[in-house]
């Protein structure tokens, strides 16, 4: 289904379905009488004001809306929907498009009128935000809303239509989690306040008061950080991701300095080169194969031999595998450091290998994709005592004037109970390899992988080439089912990036799996029909009445 302006091609498509639907509704169709203005749409509705048609693949018309312009105001109009289409989401999308044009439009206020028997529509403008109000316009209908477009007004209805559309919405991204399923609530009191790192004295050029038991309860939280990676220390200062990078390294490099990286063909981050080379690193990247999805590492080690590197950059973004960097070991001296942001959930849990155990010197890791806290960066290193960390120490503050305490606090969170933790780990597993195995064996062409190496999180979906896997993506959007479209690593093409770190927080398990597998095979192979989205939204809706 698809909503579309009018056009006059539509002309007599438009005349048969208002009969059909005045007749559905018990009402009399008088087209060259009380129902002149749908003879000429143009005229009545397109010159000063809208009108939309939802169609669907065949070009049929099944609903109508439309915004007329009065004496003091715009006017709904002609708001229907075939009754066999009814229940899908098809009128609140209607009436979305025209409150929209009506905001982008800088009109002031908005009115409608129905009769006492059209309780969709009732129920729809009270969910959107309308209010009750008189007659107007000296109309027969019985109930008469409005909807005055201010500034408050506005705000809360794009806040309640994306509220909506979250909550109708299934996360199958591994990039993004749903950090609010624990209780943050209860740390609200740290917003806007400014803790230090370290105590404070008379020595210091600011202090602000009552801050060291803050102090005292954040060197808890690093404590318990610390015990979690075998970290001699850990930093909670940096927001996250890139910021993370971007900070870190500002603090510890110097002119001319050599930084290896992941390079994006192996599945580093596509800005991470970017920015180094911004600050003024030289970059080099690991050598990519392809072949088996990999990094080289014979060539790699001869590389940072060659070149005598300075420090090696591990931010995996993208992976099928958890790969072993253990002979980075064997490497020319060099300060090696490892992005975990995609696997700190299964490190915590050691179902991954550490990477201070592959030879690594530093983690960093953002804390809302894998793992499932707030929006912040978390810096761990092996030995506290090392230049390179003390650099970072030593300058961070001069890029970061606000730690973000209320994100510090809730950064512990999900260990709190590890039990609990530990079998959100395990479930995100099951579920991936289960749903990776069904949808192969539907034939929807996912990128398998060798089951003798460790697994990620991951699923890779590949389709004939990019607009097939775009085209692919919109269906499951359509659906509420929220993947990530991106060019893939190793020179496979564009495809689809597929996690369920998130919806494992909202509720799915393993016994959801196979439902989902069938949903995301008939969007593969048919059209999203009324019937499809409705079967998804309470699929949907069923795993999240259990979270």
């Amino acid at each position: 289904m698809t909503i579309i302006q009018f056009t006059e091609k539509y002309n007599i498509e438009l005349k048969n379905y208002f009969e059909k639907v005045f007749k559905e509704n018990g009402r009399e169709f008088a087209p060259h009488d009380k129902d002149s203005d749908i003879l000429n749409i143009t005229d009545n509705y397109m010159l000063n004001g809208n009108f939309w048609c939802l169609i669907d693949s065949r070009n049929n018309i099944c609903g109508t809306i439309a915004l007329r312009k009065l004496k003091d105001c715009y006017e709904i109009r002609r708001f229907f929907v075939l009754r066999k289409y009814q229940g899908y989401g098809y009128g609140s999308n209607l009436l979305n498009i025209a409150i929209n044009y009506a905001i982008d439009s800088r009109f002031l206020l908005v009115k409608a009128a129905t009769l006492n028997n059209c309780y969709i529509s009732q129920h729809l403008f009270h969910k959107m935000g309308f209010t009750r109000t008189e007659r107007y316009n000296n109309s027969s209908a019985d109930i008469f809303f409005q909807f005055e477009l201010t500034r408050e007004n506005i705000y809360n209805y794009h806040l309640n239509y994306l509220k909506h559309k979250f909550e109708s919405s299934l996360i199958l991204n591994p990039t993004e989690n749903i950090p609010f399923y624990f209780s943050s609530s209860k740390t609200d009191f740290f917003i806007g306040l400014y803790v230090s790192e370290c105590f404070k004295d008379v020595n210091d050029k600011v202090i602000f008061a009552g801050r060291n038991d803050y102090i005292k309860f954040f060197n808890y939280i690093k404590k318990e950080w610390k015990k979690e990676l075998c970290a001699d220390d850990v930093d909670l200062k940096t927001l996250s991701g890139l910021n993370a990078h971007l900070i870190f390294f500002l603090c510890i490099l110097k002119p001319n300095d050599k930084v290896m990286v992941l390079p994006e063909v192996c599945g580093g981050h596509f800005a991470t080169e970017e920015i180094l080379k911004n600050i003024g690193a030289h970059t080099y990247q690991m050598v990519c194969d392809s072949q088996n999805l990999c990094v080289n590492s014979k060539k790699t080690l001869q590389l940072i031999e060659s070149e005598k590197i300075n420090y090696v950059f591990v931010d995996r973004s993208e992976g099928l595998y958890y790969e072993d960097f253990s002979w980075l070991k064997d490497s020319y001296p060099c300060y090696k450091i490892f992005d975990a942001s995609q696997y700190i959930s299964s490190i915590l849990c050691k179902r991954f290998l550490n990477p201070f155990d592959m030879g690594f010197d530093m983690i960093i890791s953002t804390l809302h994709k894998n793992y499932p806290g707030p929006q912040k960066g978390l810096l761990a290193v092996k030995n506290k005592d090392d230049k390179v960390w003390n650099n970072y120490l030593t300058h961070a503050k001069t890029y970061i004037s606000n730690t973000h305490p209320k994100a510090i606090a809730d950064s512990l969170f999900p260990i709190l109970n590890k039990e609990t933790f530990e079998t959100y780990c395990i479930t995100c597993e099951k579920c991936i390899n289960l749903l990776e195995d069904l949808l192969a064996n539907f034939g929807i062409p996912v990128i398998t992988r060798l089951k003798q190496l460790v697994p990620t999180q991951h699923i890779w979906i590949l389709c004939q080439n990019k607009h097939e896997s775009y085209k692919y993506y919109l269906k499951l959007e359509e659906l509420g089912l929220l993947t990530n479209y991106r060019l893939l690593p190793y020179n496979l093409g564009y495809g689809l990036r597929i996690g369920l770190n998130a919806s494992v927080l909202c509720g799915l398990n393993e016994k959801h799996i196979s439902q989902l597998a069938e949903i995301m095979r008939d969007a593969y192979y048919g059209d999203i029909t009324p019937r499809l989205k409705k079967m998804c939204y309470k699929f949907i809706k069923n795993i999240k009445s259990t979270a």
